[in-house]
């Protein structure tokens, strides 16, 4: 990380000195996900696919960070790269189809176990992979349905209860402050959802092994997270409850940390005043997390987690945003000598053109019994 901080001041000077960016990320971020919409044109009965991209490039660090006696503070250059393509049959369905590659190191502090998991720390040892295949289709004009063998838990939420961020940077603060609640998932399952004018019901569930013939979904000896949720939609905010019922698999009925209950509350408030130091929006989200079964002396307890989130958009110029987060950097157990976890993050994200945006972000990340992690990383975006 020695050179991280001139590479910081890159994006900075760039915001300003760039072409202005036309409408470039700076548009009307809604917490309410558009899981409704048909992403096509009604009355359009021929099949049709758009394809879309992302490719996303980090470079960055962290300070202290050891793994088996080796420091990772060195600075490092990943990438990730998504392709989605969503074909229409009837005007009013999808079907999408996503592949995926990346080269973050599981382990490395970016990665899926990392100790700074980015939202983009995805690792397929530079192969492509099928990262999504689900299909969508309305029932009636209030209820839709979608399913598939490989998707995440929010692709079945007909709202997502946030508008932070607008650019991913820590995965644990990306989840609606109800983090066990809003686990995210992978794996086969189905979900349905109604809405009617303002308020939007869901109920869904994701297996984890649905793919193993010995394991099967939503059974007793598969990973199976099962999912519900209601949510108040309205013009300048939006309210969603939630609740998870986690099942790890665990057959012989000991205590498990991946057996549980959780409840979410969280929601966005959308200020209409963009020019003042006001945010944009503000985020909040609370969960609570019951183990079905508590186990003291191997840290199996009730818990909880919360974020709160600022985004200021057409921030110091029109097309740019700014973001702040703070929130439990793990679920908080419930004793007394457990030290808080915490984490924060603030990003500011350059909108070059209406593709490109150039993201500079600084982190910290404080767990019970762990060296504090503080980083910093550059985050490139193409969209197209």
């Amino acid at each position: 990380m020695k050179n991280l901080g001139k590479i910081l001041l890159f994006p900075f000077a760039l915001g300003f000195l760039a072409p202005a960016a036309v409408d470039a990320g700076g548009g009307d971020h809604s917490g309410h996900r558009d899981q409704h919409s048909a992403h096509g044109h009604s009355g359009d009965a021929s099949p049709s696919t758009m394809i879309m991209g992302k490719t996303t490039f980090i470079l960055g660090g962290v300070d202290g960070v050891t793994s088996m006696g080796t420091s990772k503070d060195e600075t490092t250059l990943n990438y990730d790269i998504k392709l989605m393509g969503m074909t229409r049959f009837t005007g009013k369905d999808m079907l999408m189809t996503a592949i995926r590659s990346g080269n973050f190191a599981m382990m490395d502090p970016f990665g899926m176990s990392g100790a700074a998991r980015l939202d983009t720390g995805f690792n397929s040892s530079n192969n492509l992979e099928l990262h999504k295949a689900f299909y969508r289709f309305p029932l009636s004009d209030d209820v839709q349905v979608t399913f598939g063998p490989k998707l995440r838990q929010d692709d079945l939420l007909g709202v997502w209860p946030s508008t932070y961020p607008s650019d991913p940077i820590l995965f644990v603060l990306n989840q609606a402050g109800a983090n066990d609640t809003y686990s995210k998932k992978m794996g086969a399952g189905a979900g349905i959802t109604w809405s009617n004018d303002r308020l939007v019901a869901s109920a869904l569930f994701v297996s984890e092994d649905a793919n193993d013939a010995s394991k099967g979904f939503l059974q007793d000896n598969g990973r199976d997270h099962v999912t519900t949720q209601l949510a108040f939609v309205d013009d300048s905010y939006t309210l969603a409850l939630a609740y998870t019922n986690a099942d790890s698999a665990n057959t012989d009925g000991s205590a498990n940390a991946n057996d549980y209950t959780s409840y979410g509350i969280s929601g966005t408030y959308k200020f209409s005043n963009d020019s003042s130091p006001i945010p944009s929006s503000i985020n909040a989200g609370y969960g609570w997390k019951n183990p079905d079964k508590v186990d003291d002396n191997s840290n199996i307890e009730d818990g909880n987690t919360w974020t709160v989130g600022a985004m200021w958009n057409d921030a110091f110029r029109d097309g740019n945003n700014l973001g702040l987060a703070i929130g439990t950097a793990e679920t908080h157990r419930d004793d007394s000598g457990y030290d808080d976890p915490l984490a924060w993050e603030a990003f500011y994200e350059v909108a070059i053109n209406d593709s490109v945006t150039i993201t500079p972000a600084v982190f910290n990340i404080e767990k019970n019994g762990a060296d504090d992690v503080s980083g910093a990383l550059v985050k490139t975006t193409f969209n197209f």
